[in-house]
């Protein structure tokens, strides 16, 4: 079990910095049933999957606002035909 959440927390980390590649993250996750109490010995690297869960959820929620950022430049875009061409200064 914590050995399937660090390698989705690999290749996760991987996905983040290839954009054709996120779109084929994971969806969602059910944990299995009934698996009982961690033990305590596991406990340390439990931790360390949930502090790298946390990092990609801030890297992916950056990855999203920049997308969102991108998308709204394309929309302000005007959409008419035009014999010359259109540059847009996405850095001003």
């Amino acid at each position: 079990m914590l050995e399937a959440l660090e390698a989705d927390m690999a290749g996760l980390r991987r996905f983040t910095a290839d954009h054709e590649v996120l779109f084929e993250l994971p969806t969602g996750w059910t944990a299995p049933a009934n698996i009982g109490l961690m033990p305590a010995t596991l406990k340390n690297r439990a931790q360390a999957v949930f502090g790298q869960m946390q990092e990609l959820a801030r890297m992916l929620t950056e990855r999203r606002d920049e997308t969102a950022r991108q998308l709204r430049v394309v929309d302000s875009v005007p959409r008419y035909e035009s014999p010359t061409s259109l540059y847009l200064d996405v850095e001003g």
